[in-house]
Formats: structure tokens, C-alpha cells, sequence
């Protein structure tokens, strides 16, 4: 028994010799690394050679050096087989000493080896570079499905290589709504004209997280005249279809883009929905001399003309109140009366997108309109050629 005992507490100090060690010498290869110089870094490699975090380091010293950093990242690489950094690093430096099959061969095998965006992000600038199309698309599409966080500088290499909005769209947007939202924004600020086919497909999806910037790209796509898309995102967002004047009796509060009604705001201008129907504009005297109060952007067709009509009532306003209805090119004012009064103007659709617009204009000569305006109903009446005859 106690022959045992010594024999096991030799194996005891053994061990904690061993660990003492190991300790120090950890504990040394540290201090070696934390210095950062090409000859401390060395040190610490000398102790720990499997440290693929020295081995990473060491080779950016070469490189920097001029020094060719190959056998270290493949050591790396070897060491860590899940790692795509050192594979990545060897593809770029192959391509750097123009040895594109091993470039090519590294950089994919980052790829299979880590599903991240990292990889697939560096493989389609790889083939950007050398001018394969088909595969930057599809790895610029697999960099997109597992994007996050700002994706411009992806949708600027799109359009680096292609001009053609439905190739891009068609081939490196994936059909997830993340991804589209943010295309969507991106395409809105630089690309507007391409802004229609990326909100249908996100529309279609019918994701209620989007609905506000799908608003907003309706109003973008008005704005714009495309008004195919515009109808088409508007439909299918659940939006009553456009024809006519929507909401013209203002039933329900305005949507505030879109197709609906647009509460234009300026200093002075309160706009108010009335219960259960109609609408208030109180005007406080300090708006400015001219400012616009209402808007909707109408679906017409070309060359057909129409009978603007409304119904609307004033409190507190001057005869000569200043406001006006201004549609295609025509104004019409708006009687001031508090009993119900009816008014219309006839105009001619010079396109398929007509705005209607409540303006006040402060008459030469007249204090600046102090009161309210309620509206409780407004439409649009196509004009036959018979009833416009003389």
C-alpha cells in the first residue's frame, strides 16, 4: 500500500509539473503574440505551430512582407477543416499570382466548406473579375439568400455587370422578403425605374411587415407614371381598385398613399376624418399664402373626358375663400357657403394618371383664410360624346 501511494503521488506531481509547464509555456507564447512584430509572432508559432490564430497572423506579416504566405495558410487550412478564412486567403493569393485554377479551386472549397455569406460573397466577386457571368449570378444569388445587413454594395455589383433590370432581378434576387425589402429600397434610391416588377413580387408575397413600404413604393411608382405596377401592387396589398375617385365619400380614414386620398400637410393646415363619413380641413389663418390641402392620383384613360363633382361646405371662410379644385390644368373654385353646395369642371385625361388636387391660393388683396372646409363627397363621371356636344 504505501509503495502504491508514493508511486501514485509521483504520477500526481508529475502531472501538475506537466501542467505547470504547459502553463508557462502558453502563458509565453501569449506574451510572444501579444507583442504583434514579425519576430515575436514567430516565437510564439515556435511554441504553439498549431495556433491557427498565429498561423493567420503570421502569413499577413509575409504578405505585407511580400513574402509568399502559401505554406502557413495551408497548414492553417489543414489544421481547422471547417475554416473558409485560410481558404478564402489562398484563393485570393493564387489569383493575385494569376494561378486562377487554384484560385477558383480554393475559393470553392471555402464554399463547401462554410454556408456563410463570406465565401459565396467572394466567390461571385471572383467570377465578376473574371468575366464569368453565369457563375457570378449563381453565386451572387447564394450569397443573397443568406445575406444580412446592408446589401447595396451586392446590388452595385448587379449593376456593375448588367444594366438589364429583369436579369438581375431574375437571377440574383431570391425570392424571400428580406431580401426584396431591401432591394426594393435599394433599387427606389438608384434605380427607380426599375422599382415596379420588385414591388409586385414582393406584394405578392403578402407580408404585413412590408405593407408601409409597399405604400411608399406605390406613391414612388405613381409619381413615376407606372401606373400598371402601381395598379397591380395596390391590388395586391388589398386595396380597393382604382377607377374613379377612391374613397370619394370618405368613409373610412385615408390611407395616405397610394390610390387613396393624400393629406398634404403644411403649417397651419389641420386635416380631420369625420365620423361616419366626410372630411375637415380647418385652416387657422397662419398656413402659407399657397399650399396644397388634398390630393388622390386618379386611374383615367387617355383622351376621355371626365366631370370632376363634389359637395363640400365652408364655416368662417371669405367669399373670395381661395380655394380650389385644379385637375389636368383646370381650377375650379370652391363656393364658401354653410349649407351644402355643389360644384364640378370638366377636363380632358391627357394621360392614365390624373392628380386632382384642393389647393389654396390667399386672393390678391385678401387676409389669409381663417376657417374650415368639409367634404362629403367627391367623383368622377365619364363625359360621352354626345352629352359634350353643343
Amino acid at each position: 500500500m504505501y509503495y502504491a501511494s508514493r508511486v501514485l503521488g509521483c504520477f500526481a506531481l508529475l502531472g501538475l509539473a506537466l501542467a505547470a509547464f504547459f502553463s508557462f509555456r502558453l502563458a509565453q507564447a501569449s506574451s510572444e503574440f501579444d507583442q504583434r512584430s514579425p519576430e515575436s509572432v514567430a516565437r510564439a508559432l515556435e511554441i504553439l505551430p498549431h495556433n491557427t490564430g498565429y498561423l493567420s497572423l503570421r502569413a499577413l506579416q509575409l504578405e505585407y512582407d511580400g513574402e509568399d504566405s502559401a505554406a502557413l495558410l495551408e497548414r492553417a487550412a489543414a489544421i481547422n477543416p471547417l475554416s473558409s478564412a485560410p481558404r478564402i486567403r489562398l484563393g485570393l493569393t493564387a489569383e493575385t499570382r494569376g494561378d486562377m485554377p487554384a484560385a477558383e479551386r480554393w475559393l470553392l472549397e471555402a464554399a463547401r466548406v462554410d454556408h456563410q455569406f463570406e465565401p459565396r460573397w467572394t466567390l461571385a466577386n471572383f467570377y465578376f473579375r473574371q468575366a464569368r457571368d453565369v457563375e457570378f449570378w449563381k453565386w451572387m444569388r447564394a450569397a443573397l439568400e443568406v445575406s444580412y445587413g446592408d446589401r447595396a454594395r451586392t446590388f452595385d455589383l448587379c449593376w456593375r455587370l448588367s444594366q438589364n433590370a429583369q436579369e438581375i432581378l431574375e437571377r440574383a434576387i431570391p425570392d424571400q422578403p428580406e431580401v426584396l425589402g431591401a432591394y426594393l429600397t435599394y433599387v427606389l434610391g438608384e434605380h427607380r425605374n426599375a422599382a415596379g416588377p420588385v414591388a409586385v413580387r414582393l406584394a405578392a408575397m403578402r407580408d404585413p411587415a412590408y405593407t408601409s413600404m409597399l405604400e411608399a413604393a406605390c406613391d414612388a411608382l405613381l409619381d413615376s407614371g407606372n401606373a400598371a405596377d402601381a395598379r397591380e401592387v395596390w391590388r395586391l396589398l388589398a386595396r380597393p381598385a382604382p377607377g374613379g375617385i377612391v374613397n370619394g365619400d370618405f368613409a373610412r380614414p385615408t390611407v395616405n398613399h397610394g390610390f387613396d386620398w393624400r393629406l398634404l400637410e403644411s403649417v397651419g393646415v389641420t386635416q380631420i376624418h369625420l365620423d361616419p363619413s366626410g372630411h375637415r380641413i380647418q385652416l387657422s389663418g397662419k398656413q402659407p399664402e399657397a399650399c396644397d390641402l388634398l390630393r388622390q392620383i386618379v386611374a383615367v384613360e387617355k383622351g376621355k373626358q371626365y366631370d370632376l363633382r363634389w359637395e363640400t361646405r365652408t364655416q368662417g371662410i371669405a367669399l373670395l375663400s381661395g380655394i380650389e379644385w385644379s385637375v389636368a390644368g383646370r381650377h375650379a373654385p370652391v363656393a364658401a357657403a354653410e349649407d351644402w353646395q355643389k360644384g364640378v369642371v370638366s377636363f380632358t385625361a391627357s394621360a392614365d394618371l390624373v392628380p386632382i388636387t384642393l389647393v389654396y391660393r390667399r386672393p390678391t388683396g385678401q387676409p389669409r383664410a381663417e376657417g374650415l372646409i368639409e367634404i362629403r363627397s367627391v367623383s368622377l363621371k365619364t363625359v360621352s360624346l354626345k352629352e359634350v356636344q353643343p
